[in-house]
């Protein structure tokens, strides 16, 4: 399993905002399930060369953006409800999370990777935001 640290970069942005940490689906399969079967305490997960995404089957809202080859953002949808379709034709990736108040990237910011782990423990330690949102949307 792979984990990615993503970076905000926007006048928007604090500085010292902690980085978001997604588990990386890259297979067909991986990318159509995506958060389906899962609950509001889900970790985060990136889309790997995916432009479109769809809630049909989710039981809950969720957090949408999606990127383009640069790491601009050309879409973001917080809130997403279960039964819609997001596509984007220049979309490289897409970052979903359980709707959460957390930041989340705005059309217009860039976005970077940070780091990329195989390791999910190395993932968290280096990215320290990776379960805020999760706990977060437990609480809320």
């Amino acid at each position: 399993m792979r984990w990615m640290c993503v970076e905000m970069e926007s006048p928007t942005v604090e500085q010292d905002s902690p980085a978001l940490g997604f588990r990386v689906l890259s297979s067909w399969v991986e990318k159509l399930i995506g958060l389906l079967g899962t609950g509001p305490s889900a970790l985060p997960v990136a889309l790997m060369r995916c432009g479109s995404i769809h809630t049909y089957g989710m039981a809950y809202p969720i957090d949408v953006a999606i990127v383009g080859k640069c790491g601009e953002v050309l879409a973001s949808v917080r809130a997403l409800r279960p039964g819609h379709v997001l596509s984007c034709a220049e979309g490289f990736c897409v970052f979903e999370r359980p709707a959460s108040p957390c930041p989340w990237p705005g059309v217009g910011e860039t976005l970077r990777v940070a780091s990329l782990s195989f390791v999910p423990r190395r993932a968290a330690q280096r990215c320290a935001g990776l379960l805020e949102p999760v706990r977060e949307v437990i609480g809320s």
